[in-house]
């Protein structure tokens, strides 16, 4: 279910509009990343993705509510996971107690794919046994 936003000229979306798309949505919705091309070059700014910043308390509170995502570490895709303390702009300076996480979904290249379903079938027999 996709909703046609109002976008301003500067391409942003009022709070309101925000909120009443928020309040709109049934939970939960499937999780369907696009999975970032592998081998993929430049900037993954415009691909699936989520950023998490603020005190280790709250990235853990929401990443909690993301455990789906955990799914998408398998043979076939992997998670891309950029988790760091926060430096400030105007210092240069990390900000202590301060961090930042970003997770994207990754496609795996073919060889690592394909041995990764050869182990899952060895390790299936092995554990049938």
């Amino acid at each position: 279910m996709k909703k046609q936003l109002e976008l301003s000229l500067s391409g942003g979306v009022s709070k309101e509009q925000a909120l009443e798309l928020w309040r709109g949505l049934k939970t939960p919705l499937p999780l369907k990343p696009e999975p970032i091309a592998y081998k993929h070059k430049g900037t993954t700014i415009d691909e699936d993705g989520i950023r998490i910043c603020g005190s280790m308390e709250f990235i853990q509170a929401v990443m909690s509510r993301l455990t789906d995502l955990l799914d998408f570490e398998s043979g076939r895709t992997r998670l891309g996971i950029s988790f760091s303390e926060i430096t400030c702009k105007e210092s240069g300076r990390r900000m202590k107690g301060r961090y930042r996480c970003a997770i994207q979904v990754h496609q795996r290249g073919e060889q690592a794919a394909a041995m990764n379903a050869m182990f899952s079938k060895i390790q299936s027999r092995v554990k049938a046994k």
